[in-house]
């Protein structure tokens, strides 16, 4: 389960049909930390969904398939750590 402080963040829930640049910051994001190979169309489909499952359920946190509050801050807190570039 993860523990460490989150960030606050601004970026949008995303979830299966979302699209955009953040879409595409999550999916370069995912593919960098291993929890899928996925084309970064910045289309939130189906593949998309399972590897932010994967990475919900490695981190200890609500395995919904949605990139919320929750994730978002467990996502950038990692990037700030500097722990998967």
């Amino acid at each position: 389960m993860f523990t460490g402080t989150q960030t606050t963040t601004t970026r949008p829930t995303l979830y299966f049909g979302s699209t955009g640049e953040d879409v595409e910051y999550l999916q370069r994001w995912l593919n960098a930390a291993g929890f899928g190979s996925l084309v970064v169309d910045g289309i939130f489909g189906v593949a998309t969904q399972e590897a932010v499952k994967k990475f919900q359920k490695y981190y200890g946190l609500t395995v919904d398939g949605i990139v919320g509050p929750q994730s978002w801050g467990t996502l950038e807190w990692i990037d700030l750590e500097g722990s998967i570039y």
